[in-house]
């Protein structure tokens, strides 16, 4: 690759499943990946800049954006990426203010760059970096490798030497294609196969709240902290061992009895995120490898917490064993069947445990601490993260939508959590019917049960054919799309069997055809026929309006 090139390389699945989100909402900051670090100690500005840009050569997906070829999305490895380090003077009262602006601003994934540091200067020893990615170029994994090469990189800039890394044996558009690869015939149909058959007849989570879903409901998020004392998480992982599972699948199995208490069903389907990790040569690349899995349990309230962590045990072995599959086609596998919801089930609850992590480190004459700075838009109506402590128990990050859950209701979810666990390592074969009604009192679980949040199935449309030319045409668009011969203009593209990236082909077509651009946004404010259509006519006359004479 010459100074003057750029590579041009297929995504990952991971990278098009957030590329077709973004394109839905662009300016939603939920998928940037952020941290906040104190330094202590004589930083020098400058070298750190030059360190930030030697990881940034080191690692061609931090000088990635992305772009359209055709109808799909692609990567664009640039040949070098310059990036600065802007250094601001604030109070001790400005730390709040500043990090809104810097690490929760959106991204243009299109024109990058896709990872921003800023520096706050609180005295002449005395700062706060404001790191920022967009989740489509790292994961948390990523996240820690980058803190670790940028403090390794800035020593080595102050020892005026370079920096003694290894050589990374590849880069992540060569995973990208090696994915695209080894993901296709026979091995593809294996999965698809697999997980057709473990999500048949999955049912979104009738999952209560404080108010009904509204338009805000999609955005705003808070967060809760918590901790499962050290006590607690040592007879959590005795019940583990007993049962020959691991912390993991005991949590997921109180979060599963939780829910399954909130909703009143036994069918409970959560998404936890896997590191995609599983290759060596993986292991110190920074990119997006996490691949999302639908864990789906039948929890029984005649059986005993136990039980029912030897049944999330079997869900997440054999989850684990073909978690290959893109969750994006995973959630195509829950629509195949028709599943009423199956784009609501993917962002309603899930689970993540962390690493251990430090969070104090000293390097080249700086002390560096990790300082909290929550997100305040939402990835899911829940989010719960849990990691483990140095102390010996685990500190716990509940994050809810606003717009559905008030704090004191997100305090009570995370104490009838909490209570589950305390209750089930006391009684582990007590009837679980009979141990949630003990920890979680009916009065305490909130009452509105929103049909949208839960994803019922939408009323059924009477059909109603094209009745102009330009519906005709723009039926005959979506036909050839969806593989679909009767189009009505009522129909939701979803309804018929659309997903993300046929929305974008879509928003292509209707640009060659009609030459009117549209974003995958616009087309779902109002996803039927007859409101695609109109839209369409409206850009029409408006570019007609606006040509000149």
């Amino acid at each position: 690759m010459t100074a003057d090139d750029s590579l041009t390389v297929v995504t990952s699945f991971a990278q098009q499943s957030l590329w077709l989100q973004h394109q839905v909402d662009p300016d939603r900051a939920a998928y940037n990946i952020t941290a906040a670090v104190r330094l202590r100690g004589p930083l020098d500005s400058a070298a750190l800049e030059r360190a930030l840009n030697a990881v940034v050569a080191r690692h061609e997906v931090l000088r990635t954006d992305f772009a359209l070829d055709g109808e799909d999305p692609v990567q664009v490895v640039r040949p070098e990426r310059e990036l600065r380090v802007p250094v601001l003077d604030a109070g001790p009262d400005d730390f709040l203010r500043y990090a809104g602006k810097v690490l929760f601003a959106p991204f243009d994934l299109r024109g990058g760059p896709l990872l921003r540091l800023e520096l706050l200067r609180l005295g002449p020893e005395h700062h706060i970096a404001l790191l920022a990615l967009h989740h489509i170029v790292t994961d948390g994994a990523s996240s820690a490798i980058l803190l670790q090469e940028l403090s390794h990189a800035y020593a080595a800039e102050l020892a005026g030497v370079e920096p003694l890394w290894e050589e990374l044996p590849i880069q992540y558009a060569d995973f990208a294609v090696w994915q695209r690869d080894a993901l296709s015939g026979a091995a593809l149909d294996e999965l698809t196969g697999h997980w057709t058959r473990t999500l048949a007849g999955a049912e979104p989570l009738a999952l209560p709240a404080d108010r009904e879903r509204d338009a805000d409901a999609s955005g705003h998020a808070a967060v809760h902290h918590f901790t499962l004392p050290a006590a607690l998480t040592a007879r959590l992982e005795d019940l583990a061992r007993a049962e020959r599972a691991t912390l993991f699948m005991v949590l997921l199995a109180g979060l599963d009895a939780l829910l399954a208490r909130y909703c009143g069903q036994e069918d409970i389907t959560v998404v936890s995120p896997m590191a995609g990790r599983g290759r060596p040569e993986l292991e110190g690349l920074i990119g997006y490898f996490v691949n999302p899995l639908l864990l789906r349990t039948q929890v029984s309230g005649t059986a005993g917490f136990a039980a029912l962590v030897g049944r999330t045990r079997d869900t997440c072995l054999d989850a684990f064993d073909r978690e290959e599959l893109p969750f994006e086609q995973a959630v195509e596998v829950l629509r195949g069947h028709g599943a009423p919801g199956a784009e609501s089930l993917r962002s309603q609850v899930m689970l993540v445990l962390q690493n251990t992590r430090p969070n104090h480190w000293h390097s080249a004459g700086i002390d560096f601490e990790l300082i909290p700075a929550d997100t305040s838009t939402a990835k899911s109506d829940l989010v719960l993260e849990v990691r483990p402590g140095a102390d010996g128990g685990c500190t716990a990050a509940l994050e809810y939508r606003t717009g559905l859950y008030d704090a004191a209701t997100a305090d009570r979810v995370a104490r009838h959590f909490a209570a589950i666990l305390e209750a089930a390592c006391e009684r582990p074969d007590e009837p679980l019917s009979q141990l949630l009604a003990t920890t979680v009192p009916d009065g305490e679980i909130p009452a509105v049960r929103s049909g949208a949040a839960h994803g019922e199935a939408p009323a059924a449309t009477e059909y109603v054919a094209p009745r102009t030319p330009l519906e005709e045409e723009v039926a005959g668009i979506w036909s050839a799309l969806l593989g679909t011969e009767r189009v009505g203009v009522h129909d939701n593209f979803f309804d018929l069997g659309g997903q993300s990236l046929l929305a974008v082909r879509l928003a292509a077509r209707l640009r060659d055809e009609f030459g009117v651009e549209m974003t995958v946004r616009d087309l779902y404010a109002d996803f039927t026929l007859e409101a695609v259509t109109w839209a369409v006519l409206q850009r029409m006359t408006a570019d007609g309006e606006q040509a000149p004479a």
